[in-house]
Protein backbone atom coordinates (compact mmCIF):
# COMPACT_ATOMS: atom_id res chain seq x y z
CA UNK A 1 0.00 0.00 0.00
CA UNK A 2 0.97 3.39 -1.01
CA UNK A 3 1.85 5.52 2.13
CA UNK A 4 0.08 9.26 2.62
CA UNK A 5 0.25 11.82 4.42
CA UNK A 6 -0.64 10.46 8.43
CA UNK A 7 -2.75 12.97 9.19
CA UNK A 8 -4.67 14.26 6.43
CA UNK A 9 -8.35 13.55 6.36
CA UNK A 10 -8.45 13.21 2.40
CA UNK A 11 -5.58 11.07 2.59
CA UNK A 12 -7.12 7.36 0.71
CA UNK A 13 -6.03 3.92 1.21
CA UNK A 14 -4.74 2.99 -2.40
CA UNK A 15 -4.21 -0.27 -3.19
CA UNK A 16 -0.72 -0.90 -4.90
CA UNK A 17 -0.95 -2.23 -8.59
CA UNK A 18 2.48 -2.50 -9.55
CA UNK A 19 2.63 -5.40 -11.97
CA UNK A 20 6.16 -5.79 -11.51
CA UNK A 21 5.99 -7.10 -8.39
CA UNK A 22 4.69 -10.45 -7.12
CA UNK A 23 1.26 -10.60 -5.90
CA UNK A 24 1.21 -10.97 -2.23
CA UNK A 25 4.20 -8.61 -1.73
CA UNK A 26 2.12 -5.59 -1.12
CA UNK A 27 1.54 -7.32 2.12
CA UNK A 28 4.24 -6.32 2.97
CA UNK A 29 4.96 -2.73 2.17
CA UNK A 30 4.82 0.29 4.54
CA UNK A 31 1.05 0.71 5.44
CA UNK A 32 -1.05 3.89 5.58
CA UNK A 33 0.31 5.93 8.80
CA UNK A 34 -2.39 7.32 11.40
CA UNK A 35 -5.09 9.06 10.12
CA UNK A 36 -8.10 11.57 11.83
CA UNK A 37 -11.58 11.53 10.73
CA UNK A 38 -12.81 13.97 8.03
CA UNK A 39 -12.91 17.87 9.36
CA UNK A 40 -16.33 17.99 8.99
CA UNK A 41 -16.85 15.47 11.12
CA UNK A 42 -16.81 18.22 14.18
CA UNK A 43 -20.13 19.86 12.42
CA UNK A 44 -22.08 16.74 12.17
CA UNK A 45 -21.82 15.80 15.89
CA UNK A 46 -22.27 19.70 16.68
CA UNK A 47 -25.60 19.38 14.96
CA UNK A 48 -26.97 15.74 16.08
CA UNK A 49 -26.24 17.62 19.54
CA UNK A 50 -29.03 20.50 19.02
CA UNK A 51 -31.71 18.27 19.56
CA UNK A 52 -30.30 17.75 23.78
CA UNK A 53 -29.96 21.02 23.78
CA UNK A 54 -33.75 22.07 22.15
CA UNK A 55 -34.86 19.44 24.75
CA UNK A 56 -33.60 21.37 27.56
CA UNK A 57 -34.14 24.80 26.75
CA UNK A 58 -37.76 23.98 25.49
CA UNK A 59 -39.49 24.80 29.15
CA UNK A 60 -38.34 27.98 28.51
CA UNK A 61 -40.65 28.76 25.77
CA UNK A 62 -43.64 27.57 27.16
CA UNK A 63 -43.30 28.36 31.17
CA UNK A 64 -42.76 31.77 32.58
CA UNK A 65 -42.21 31.17 36.21
CA UNK A 66 -38.51 31.51 38.36
CA UNK A 67 -37.67 27.98 37.78
CA UNK A 68 -37.47 28.21 33.98
CA UNK A 69 -33.55 30.02 34.70
CA UNK A 70 -32.52 26.37 35.95
CA UNK A 71 -33.18 24.77 32.48
CA UNK A 72 -30.46 28.05 30.78
CA UNK A 73 -28.22 27.04 33.35
CA UNK A 74 -28.19 23.21 32.90
CA UNK A 75 -28.32 24.64 28.69
CA UNK A 76 -24.71 26.55 29.68
CA UNK A 77 -23.35 23.36 31.37
CA UNK A 78 -24.28 21.55 28.90
CA UNK A 79 -22.56 23.60 26.39
CA UNK A 80 -19.98 24.04 28.40
CA UNK A 81 -18.90 20.28 28.61
CA UNK A 82 -20.09 18.52 25.58
CA UNK A 83 -18.64 21.54 22.78
CA UNK A 84 -14.92 20.65 24.39
CA UNK A 85 -15.88 17.27 24.51
CA UNK A 86 -16.12 16.72 20.91
CA UNK A 87 -13.35 18.68 19.55
CA UNK A 88 -10.83 16.59 22.18
CA UNK A 89 -12.23 13.99 20.49
CA UNK A 90 -11.86 14.39 17.46
CA UNK A 91 -8.34 15.50 17.96
CA UNK A 92 -7.08 12.57 19.72
CA UNK A 93 -9.05 9.95 17.49
CA UNK A 94 -7.13 8.01 14.91
CA UNK A 95 -7.23 5.15 12.64
CA UNK A 96 -5.47 3.30 9.96
CA UNK A 97 -4.77 0.23 7.82
CA UNK A 98 -1.38 -1.97 7.98
CA UNK A 99 -1.21 -4.96 5.95
CA UNK A 100 -2.17 -7.54 8.67
CA UNK A 101 -4.93 -5.20 10.57
CA UNK A 102 -6.59 -2.15 11.37
CA UNK A 103 -5.46 -0.05 13.74
CA UNK A 104 -8.39 2.28 15.66
CA UNK A 105 -7.24 4.63 18.56
CA UNK A 106 -10.06 6.63 20.20
CA UNK A 107 -11.18 8.04 23.89
CA UNK A 108 -10.99 11.05 25.94
CA UNK A 109 -10.94 10.43 29.48
CA UNK A 110 -9.72 6.85 28.80
CA UNK A 111 -8.01 5.69 25.93
CA UNK A 112 -8.93 2.48 23.52
CA UNK A 113 -6.58 1.22 21.12
CA UNK A 114 -8.78 -1.50 18.77
CA UNK A 115 -6.53 -4.07 16.60
CA UNK A 116 -9.02 -5.67 14.20
CA UNK A 117 -7.00 -8.34 12.42
CA UNK A 118 -7.80 -8.03 8.45
CA UNK A 119 -8.31 -11.85 7.47
CA UNK A 120 -11.25 -11.67 10.44
CA UNK A 121 -13.09 -8.91 9.12
CA UNK A 122 -16.50 -10.30 7.74
CA UNK A 123 -18.11 -6.90 6.73
CA UNK A 124 -17.42 -3.12 6.31
CA UNK A 125 -20.64 -1.45 6.41
CA UNK A 126 -20.90 2.34 4.92
CA UNK A 127 -23.96 4.16 6.03
CA UNK A 128 -24.81 7.98 4.64
CA UNK A 129 -27.58 9.96 6.45
CA UNK A 130 -29.03 12.79 4.93
CA UNK A 131 -26.80 15.45 6.76
CA UNK A 132 -23.45 12.92 5.71
CA UNK A 133 -25.13 12.53 2.35
CA UNK A 134 -24.74 16.55 2.20
CA UNK A 135 -21.14 16.83 3.30
CA UNK A 136 -20.08 13.76 1.31
CA UNK A 137 -19.33 11.83 4.40
CA UNK A 138 -20.04 8.29 5.60
CA UNK A 139 -19.97 6.11 8.63
CA UNK A 140 -17.93 3.49 8.51
CA UNK A 141 -18.83 0.14 11.27
CA UNK A 142 -16.18 -3.01 10.97
CA UNK A 143 -17.57 -6.42 12.10
CA UNK A 144 -15.78 -9.52 12.39
CA UNK A 145 -16.46 -12.76 12.45
CA UNK A 146 -16.34 -13.41 16.82
CA UNK A 147 -18.46 -10.13 17.06
CA UNK A 148 -22.26 -9.48 17.50
CA UNK A 149 -21.23 -5.53 17.46
CA UNK A 150 -19.22 -3.60 15.20
CA UNK A 151 -15.71 -3.99 16.40
CA UNK A 152 -14.73 -0.08 15.08
CA UNK A 153 -16.61 2.38 14.10
CA UNK A 154 -15.87 5.70 11.94
CA UNK A 155 -17.67 8.41 12.96
CA UNK A 156 -16.91 9.85 9.76
CA UNK A 157 -14.62 9.74 6.99
CA UNK A 158 -15.37 11.17 3.42
CA UNK A 159 -17.01 8.79 1.17
CA UNK A 160 -14.22 8.18 -1.05
CA UNK A 161 -12.55 7.18 2.04
CA UNK A 162 -14.83 4.95 2.95
CA UNK A 163 -15.14 3.03 -0.07
CA UNK A 164 -11.09 2.93 -0.46
CA UNK A 165 -11.49 1.62 3.28
CA UNK A 166 -13.21 -1.23 2.14
CA UNK A 167 -11.69 -1.62 -1.05
CA UNK A 168 -7.72 -2.03 0.57
CA UNK A 169 -9.42 -4.56 3.30
CA UNK A 170 -11.10 -6.72 0.48
CA UNK A 171 -7.54 -6.57 -1.77
CA UNK A 172 -5.71 -7.69 1.76
CA UNK A 173 -7.54 -10.38 2.49
CA UNK A 174 -7.92 -11.53 -1.04
CA UNK A 175 -3.81 -11.46 -0.94
CA UNK A 176 -3.80 -13.34 2.53
CA UNK A 177 -5.97 -15.93 1.10
CA UNK A 178 -3.45 -16.23 -1.66
CA UNK A 179 -0.37 -16.46 0.47
CA UNK A 180 -2.16 -19.30 2.45
CA UNK A 181 -3.32 -21.04 -0.45
CA UNK A 182 0.79 -20.72 -2.20
CA UNK A 183 2.34 -21.86 1.09
CA UNK A 184 -0.19 -24.91 1.15
CA UNK A 185 0.48 -26.05 -2.12
CA UNK A 186 4.43 -25.88 -2.09
CA UNK A 187 4.64 -27.19 1.69
CA UNK A 188 5.91 -25.87 4.99
CA UNK A 189 9.59 -27.04 4.91
CA UNK A 190 10.94 -24.17 2.43
CA UNK A 191 11.86 -21.01 3.00
CA UNK A 192 9.44 -18.21 2.04
CA UNK A 193 12.47 -16.23 -0.53
CA UNK A 194 13.06 -19.63 -1.86
CA UNK A 195 8.85 -20.41 -2.63
CA UNK A 196 8.65 -16.76 -4.61
CA UNK A 197 11.58 -18.00 -6.44
CA UNK A 198 10.72 -21.73 -7.13
CA UNK A 199 7.38 -21.28 -7.93
CA UNK A 200 5.70 -18.07 -9.19
CA UNK A 201 3.69 -19.74 -11.72
CA UNK A 202 2.06 -21.62 -9.14
CA UNK A 203 1.46 -18.76 -7.57
CA UNK A 204 -0.29 -16.58 -10.42
CA UNK A 205 -2.06 -19.78 -10.97
CA UNK A 206 -3.87 -19.65 -7.49
CA UNK A 207 -4.89 -15.33 -8.38
CA UNK A 208 -8.52 -15.42 -9.18
CA UNK A 209 -10.28 -12.39 -11.48
CA UNK A 210 -13.15 -11.44 -9.34
CA UNK A 211 -16.42 -12.69 -10.66
CA UNK A 212 -19.19 -10.11 -12.29
CA UNK A 213 -22.16 -9.15 -10.15
CA UNK A 214 -25.04 -11.64 -10.02
CA UNK A 215 -28.21 -9.67 -9.60
CA UNK A 216 -30.55 -11.50 -6.66
CA UNK A 217 -33.54 -9.13 -6.06
CA UNK A 218 -34.42 -5.31 -6.64
CA UNK A 219 -37.00 -3.59 -5.10
CA UNK A 220 -39.50 -0.92 -6.90
CA UNK A 221 -41.00 2.06 -4.92
CA UNK A 222 -44.22 1.13 -4.89
CA UNK A 223 -43.12 -2.31 -3.40
CA UNK A 224 -41.16 -0.36 -1.10
CA UNK A 225 -44.56 1.50 0.50
CA UNK A 226 -45.98 -2.09 -0.16
CA UNK A 227 -43.75 -3.31 2.55
CA UNK A 228 -44.35 -0.57 4.87
CA UNK A 229 -47.63 -1.09 4.89
CA UNK A 230 -47.34 -4.70 5.78
CA UNK A 231 -44.51 -3.69 8.46
CA UNK A 232 -47.08 -2.62 10.93
CA UNK A 233 -45.37 -1.97 14.28
CA UNK A 234 -46.99 -1.06 18.29
CA UNK A 235 -43.96 0.58 19.03
CA UNK A 236 -44.51 3.95 16.36
CA UNK A 237 -48.00 4.15 18.21
CA UNK A 238 -46.26 4.26 21.28
CA UNK A 239 -44.12 6.75 19.84
CA UNK A 240 -46.83 9.17 18.89
CA UNK A 241 -48.80 8.77 22.03
CA UNK A 242 -45.31 9.66 24.19
CA UNK A 243 -44.68 12.49 22.05
CA UNK A 244 -48.04 13.67 22.50
CA UNK A 245 -47.67 13.14 26.56
CA UNK A 246 -44.45 15.52 26.05
CA UNK A 247 -45.90 18.03 24.20
CA UNK A 248 -49.03 18.13 26.06
CA UNK A 249 -50.97 19.93 22.82
CA UNK A 250 -54.18 21.38 23.86
CA UNK A 251 -56.84 18.72 22.33
CA UNK A 252 -59.22 21.90 21.21
CA UNK A 253 -56.19 23.10 19.16
CA UNK A 254 -55.40 19.62 17.80
CA UNK A 255 -59.03 18.57 17.02
CA UNK A 256 -59.70 21.53 14.98
CA UNK A 257 -56.50 21.55 13.50
CA UNK A 258 -57.79 17.85 12.11
CA UNK A 259 -61.67 18.43 12.29
CA UNK A 260 -61.20 20.45 8.92
CA UNK A 261 -63.02 19.97 5.14
CA UNK A 262 -65.00 16.38 4.92
CA UNK A 263 -64.40 15.93 8.33
CA UNK A 264 -66.29 19.01 9.44
CA UNK A 265 -69.35 17.17 10.44
CA UNK A 266 -67.83 15.27 12.77
CA UNK A 267 -66.71 18.51 15.35
CA UNK A 268 -69.94 18.46 16.80
CA UNK A 269 -70.47 14.89 17.01
CA UNK A 270 -67.06 14.90 18.82
CA UNK A 271 -67.66 18.16 20.82
CA UNK A 272 -70.61 16.14 22.50
CA UNK A 273 -69.21 13.10 22.99
CA UNK A 274 -66.06 12.19 25.42
CA UNK A 275 -66.30 8.21 24.28
CA UNK A 276 -66.68 9.56 20.53
CA UNK A 277 -63.44 11.79 21.40
CA UNK A 278 -61.29 9.35 23.10
CA UNK A 279 -62.00 6.75 20.27
CA UNK A 280 -61.14 9.37 17.91
CA UNK A 281 -58.15 9.95 19.48
CA UNK A 282 -57.05 6.72 19.65
CA UNK A 283 -57.80 6.34 15.73
CA UNK A 284 -55.80 9.06 14.98
CA UNK A 285 -52.75 7.94 16.79
CA UNK A 286 -52.70 4.44 15.31
CA UNK A 287 -52.94 5.77 12.11
CA UNK A 288 -50.19 8.29 12.49
CA UNK A 289 -48.23 5.26 13.73
CA UNK A 290 -49.51 3.13 10.91
CA UNK A 291 -48.32 5.98 8.55
CA UNK A 292 -45.14 6.96 10.38
CA UNK A 293 -43.95 3.41 10.31
CA UNK A 294 -44.60 3.48 6.47
CA UNK A 295 -42.39 6.09 5.77
CA UNK A 296 -39.67 4.65 7.82
CA UNK A 297 -39.67 1.38 6.39
CA UNK A 298 -40.04 3.17 2.92
CA UNK A 299 -36.75 5.14 3.85
CA UNK A 300 -34.77 2.33 4.89
CA UNK A 301 -35.71 -0.40 2.17
CA UNK A 302 -36.23 2.46 -0.86
CA UNK A 303 -34.50 1.06 -3.44
CA UNK A 304 -33.30 -2.27 -1.80
CA UNK A 305 -31.30 -4.51 -3.71
CA UNK A 306 -29.22 -7.62 -3.09
CA UNK A 307 -26.34 -8.35 -5.61
CA UNK A 308 -23.81 -11.44 -5.43
CA UNK A 309 -20.33 -11.21 -6.26
CA UNK A 310 -17.10 -12.92 -5.24
CA UNK A 311 -19.16 -15.38 -2.51
CA UNK A 312 -20.39 -12.38 -1.59
CA UNK A 313 -24.08 -10.69 -1.05
CA UNK A 314 -23.91 -7.10 -1.49
CA UNK A 315 -26.68 -5.15 -0.13
CA UNK A 316 -27.69 -1.74 -1.02
CA UNK A 317 -31.04 0.59 0.49
CA UNK A 318 -31.93 3.77 1.45
CA UNK A 319 -33.93 6.80 0.96
CA UNK A 320 -32.67 9.57 3.08
CA UNK A 321 -30.33 7.34 4.79
CA UNK A 322 -27.95 5.50 2.18
CA UNK A 323 -26.36 2.20 3.30
CA UNK A 324 -23.88 -0.31 1.80
CA UNK A 325 -22.75 -3.58 3.16
CA UNK A 326 -21.72 -6.84 2.53
CA UNK A 327 -22.86 -10.59 3.80
CA UNK A 328 -19.51 -13.69 3.27
CA UNK A 329 -22.02 -16.46 2.20
CA UNK A 330 -19.57 -19.01 4.59
CA UNK A 331 -21.24 -16.96 7.71
CA UNK A 332 -24.75 -17.75 6.19
CA UNK A 333 -26.12 -20.53 8.53
CA UNK A 334 -29.70 -20.46 8.34
CA UNK A 335 -32.52 -18.73 5.94
CA UNK A 336 -35.97 -17.62 7.51
CA UNK A 337 -39.00 -16.74 5.68
CA UNK A 338 -41.68 -13.96 7.52
CA UNK A 339 -44.70 -13.81 6.54
CA UNK A 340 -48.34 -12.53 8.24
CA UNK A 341 -51.97 -13.34 7.33
CA UNK A 342 -52.26 -9.78 5.32
CA UNK A 343 -48.80 -10.38 3.49
CA UNK A 344 -49.72 -14.61 2.65
CA UNK A 345 -53.34 -13.40 1.54
CA UNK A 346 -51.60 -11.48 -1.38
CA UNK A 347 -48.67 -13.43 -1.66
CA UNK A 348 -45.65 -11.93 -0.60
CA UNK A 349 -42.53 -12.77 1.86
CA UNK A 350 -40.06 -11.58 3.99
CA UNK A 351 -36.55 -13.24 3.72
CA UNK A 352 -33.70 -13.19 5.68
CA UNK A 353 -30.42 -14.89 6.49
CA UNK A 354 -29.30 -15.86 10.06
CA UNK A 355 -25.32 -14.59 9.89
CA UNK A 356 -23.00 -15.10 12.53
CA UNK A 357 -20.36 -12.92 13.38
CA UNK A 358 -22.32 -10.03 11.89
CA UNK A 359 -24.20 -7.24 13.77
CA UNK A 360 -27.53 -9.32 15.43
CA UNK A 361 -29.93 -6.28 14.44
CA UNK A 362 -33.09 -7.90 13.68
CA UNK A 363 -32.85 -10.76 16.14
CA UNK A 364 -29.96 -11.74 14.29
CA UNK A 365 -31.00 -11.92 11.11
CA UNK A 366 -29.98 -9.64 8.19
CA UNK A 367 -32.58 -8.98 5.77
CA UNK A 368 -32.59 -10.00 2.28
CA UNK A 369 -36.09 -9.79 0.74
CA UNK A 370 -38.07 -7.02 2.68
CA UNK A 371 -41.29 -7.88 0.27
CA UNK A 372 -40.69 -10.48 -2.46
CA UNK A 373 -43.38 -13.51 -4.15
CA UNK A 374 -42.48 -16.85 -4.09
CA UNK A 375 -41.11 -17.32 -7.33
CA UNK A 376 -38.61 -14.25 -6.74
CA UNK A 377 -37.32 -16.20 -3.48
CA UNK A 378 -36.56 -19.35 -5.06
CA UNK A 379 -33.77 -17.77 -7.77
CA UNK A 380 -31.99 -16.18 -4.62
CA UNK A 381 -32.38 -19.75 -2.07
CA UNK A 382 -30.84 -21.73 -5.34
CA UNK A 383 -28.37 -18.78 -5.63
CA UNK A 384 -27.25 -18.92 -1.55
CA UNK A 385 -27.31 -22.16 -0.65
CA UNK A 386 -29.36 -24.55 -2.93
CA UNK A 387 -32.23 -24.84 -0.89
CA UNK A 388 -35.59 -25.02 -2.16
CA UNK A 389 -38.68 -23.51 -1.21
CA UNK A 390 -40.79 -26.16 0.70
CA UNK A 391 -44.07 -26.83 -0.29
CA UNK A 392 -45.04 -30.55 1.30
CA UNK A 393 -45.19 -30.29 4.45
CA UNK A 394 -45.16 -33.28 7.29
CA UNK A 395 -47.42 -32.38 10.14
CA UNK A 396 -46.87 -32.74 13.79
CA UNK A 397 -49.29 -34.42 16.02
CA UNK A 398 -52.69 -33.50 16.29
CA UNK A 399 -52.82 -33.86 20.02
CA UNK A 400 -50.54 -30.67 19.65
CA UNK A 401 -54.37 -28.78 19.30
CA UNK A 402 -55.62 -30.33 22.75
CA UNK A 403 -52.53 -29.18 24.32
CA UNK A 404 -52.71 -25.47 23.60
CA UNK A 405 -56.23 -25.51 23.93
CA UNK A 406 -56.03 -27.11 27.75
CA UNK A 407 -53.24 -24.61 28.43
CA UNK A 408 -54.60 -21.52 27.30
CA UNK A 409 -58.35 -22.03 28.07
CA UNK A 410 -57.23 -22.98 31.77
CA UNK A 411 -55.47 -19.90 32.03
CA UNK A 412 -58.84 -17.80 31.31
CA UNK A 413 -60.82 -20.13 33.92
CA UNK A 414 -57.90 -19.09 36.31
CA UNK A 415 -58.05 -15.97 35.96
CA UNK A 416 -62.01 -15.71 36.40
CA UNK A 417 -61.88 -17.49 39.41
CA UNK A 418 -59.00 -15.07 40.92
CA UNK A 419 -61.32 -11.86 39.79
CA UNK A 420 -64.68 -13.86 41.44
CA UNK A 421 -62.44 -14.15 44.56
CA UNK A 422 -60.48 -10.78 44.58
CA UNK A 423 -62.89 -8.96 43.22
CA UNK A 424 -66.54 -10.54 42.88
CA UNK A 425 -68.48 -6.68 42.61
CA UNK A 426 -67.16 -6.84 39.07
CA UNK A 427 -67.48 -10.58 37.89
CA UNK A 428 -70.83 -10.24 36.68
CA UNK A 429 -69.09 -8.63 33.67
CA UNK A 430 -65.65 -10.29 33.65
CA UNK A 431 -67.38 -13.60 33.27
CA UNK A 432 -68.06 -12.92 29.39
CA UNK A 433 -63.92 -13.84 29.41
CA UNK A 434 -65.26 -16.81 28.60
CA UNK A 435 -66.12 -16.01 25.12
CA UNK A 436 -62.55 -15.80 24.62
CA UNK A 437 -62.45 -20.19 24.69
CA UNK A 438 -63.43 -20.60 20.90
CA UNK A 439 -60.92 -18.36 20.05
CA UNK A 440 -58.36 -20.17 21.58
CA UNK A 441 -60.00 -23.41 20.05
CA UNK A 442 -59.88 -21.91 16.81
CA UNK A 443 -56.40 -20.31 16.82
CA UNK A 444 -55.19 -24.16 17.93
CA UNK A 445 -56.43 -25.13 14.85
CA UNK A 446 -54.60 -22.49 13.20
CA UNK A 447 -51.56 -23.16 14.91
CA UNK A 448 -51.42 -26.80 14.11
CA UNK A 449 -52.33 -26.52 10.34
CA UNK A 450 -49.10 -23.57 10.01
CA UNK A 451 -46.56 -26.30 11.88
CA UNK A 452 -44.32 -28.86 10.17
CA UNK A 453 -41.28 -29.96 8.58
CA UNK A 454 -39.78 -30.85 5.51
CA UNK A 455 -36.75 -32.71 5.21
CA UNK A 456 -34.68 -32.71 2.09
CA UNK A 457 -31.21 -33.87 1.36
CA UNK A 458 -29.40 -30.14 1.70
CA UNK A 459 -31.47 -29.41 4.53
CA UNK A 460 -34.60 -29.10 6.98
CA UNK A 461 -37.28 -26.90 7.15
CA UNK A 462 -39.88 -25.80 10.10
CA UNK A 463 -42.55 -23.87 9.60
CA UNK A 464 -44.51 -22.35 12.86
CA UNK A 465 -46.69 -19.57 13.46
CA UNK A 466 -50.41 -18.51 14.05
CA UNK A 467 -50.16 -14.02 13.37
CA UNK A 468 -46.79 -14.15 12.26
CA UNK A 469 -45.56 -17.31 10.50
CA UNK A 470 -41.81 -18.44 10.16
CA UNK A 471 -40.60 -20.36 7.98
CA UNK A 472 -36.77 -21.80 8.63
CA UNK A 473 -34.75 -22.89 6.04
CA UNK A 474 -31.59 -25.28 7.61
CA UNK A 475 -28.63 -26.63 5.77
CA UNK A 476 -27.25 -30.06 7.07
CA UNK A 477 -23.97 -28.52 7.21
CA UNK A 478 -24.46 -25.24 9.20
CA UNK A 479 -26.56 -27.13 12.24
CA UNK A 480 -24.52 -27.06 15.51
CA UNK A 481 -26.88 -29.75 17.25
CA UNK A 482 -30.44 -31.61 17.07
CA UNK A 483 -31.75 -32.02 20.23
CA UNK A 484 -35.10 -33.74 21.11
CA UNK A 485 -37.19 -32.82 24.47
CA UNK A 486 -40.22 -33.18 26.58
CA UNK A 487 -41.58 -32.21 29.83
CA UNK A 488 -43.67 -34.26 32.00
CA UNK A 489 -47.13 -33.96 29.94
CA UNK A 490 -45.67 -34.49 26.44
CA UNK A 491 -43.82 -37.59 27.83
CA UNK A 492 -47.23 -39.20 28.70
CA UNK A 493 -48.36 -38.24 25.75
CA UNK A 494 -45.52 -39.49 23.59
CA UNK A 495 -44.38 -36.33 21.97
CA UNK A 496 -41.27 -34.77 21.61
CA UNK A 497 -40.01 -31.07 21.00
CA UNK A 498 -37.03 -30.92 18.35
CA UNK A 499 -34.85 -28.18 17.96
CA UNK A 500 -32.18 -27.26 15.84
CA UNK A 501 -28.86 -24.92 16.49
CA UNK A 502 -27.08 -23.20 14.97
CA UNK A 503 -23.97 -20.40 15.21
CA UNK A 504 -25.56 -17.40 16.32
CA UNK A 505 -28.59 -18.05 16.28
CA UNK A 506 -31.40 -15.61 18.17
CA UNK A 507 -32.84 -17.38 21.12
CA UNK A 508 -35.66 -15.20 20.98
CA UNK A 509 -36.60 -16.71 16.99
CA UNK A 510 -35.73 -20.22 17.27
CA UNK A 511 -35.97 -23.06 14.77
CA UNK A 512 -38.25 -25.31 17.11
CA UNK A 513 -40.73 -27.66 16.15
CA UNK A 514 -43.04 -28.75 18.85
CA UNK A 515 -45.38 -32.16 20.09
CA UNK A 516 -43.71 -34.96 17.22
CA UNK A 517 -44.73 -38.60 17.92
CA UNK A 518 -41.68 -39.86 19.56
CA UNK A 519 -40.96 -42.47 17.21
CA UNK A 520 -40.82 -40.03 14.48
CA UNK A 521 -38.75 -37.45 16.69
CA UNK A 522 -36.43 -40.40 16.94
CA UNK A 523 -36.75 -41.80 13.11
CA UNK A 524 -36.15 -37.88 12.11
CA UNK A 525 -32.94 -36.75 14.12
CA UNK A 526 -31.38 -40.32 12.59
CA UNK A 527 -31.95 -39.25 9.23
CA UNK A 528 -30.53 -35.54 9.95
CA UNK A 529 -27.51 -37.51 11.60
CA UNK A 530 -27.32 -39.36 8.60
CA UNK A 531 -26.91 -36.73 5.99
CA UNK A 532 -25.17 -34.63 8.57
CA UNK A 533 -22.26 -37.42 8.51
CA UNK A 534 -22.10 -37.72 4.93
CA UNK A 535 -22.47 -33.95 4.09
CA UNK A 536 -19.92 -32.98 1.05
Amino acid sequence: MKPSDPFGSESRLQPNHDSSEVPGDTREEESVGPKRLHPLTLVQRLIVSLPGLFFILWPLFRETDSTAWINLIIAGLYALFVLPWIVVYYMRFRYWVTPTEMIIHSGVMTRRERNIPIDRIQNIEIEQAPLQRLLRTAKVAVYTAGSSNAEGILEYVSIDEARDIRASVRQLQTEIKREEGWTASVGAHQSMAEKRMSVPAEREELATEPHSAVPLFQMSTQRAFLSGAFHFSLLYIAGIFSLIQYIEPDPTIFFSGLLRGPMEPWKATIDASPLTAIAFGIFAAVFLGWATGVLLTVNKNYRFSITLQDKKLHRRNGLLTLAEGTIPLKRIQSLIIRTNPVMRFFGYYRLEVQTMGIDLKESGFQLAAPCARQDEIEPFLAAIGGLPFPTDWNPVSPITMRRFSLRYSGLVVLALAGIYYFFPEIFPVAWLGLLVIPVILRLSVARYRNMGYALGDKGLSIRRGIFKQHIWLIPIGKSQTFTLGANYFQRRLGLENLYIDTAGASPMVAAELYDIPAETAHSLLESLYSRFQRRD
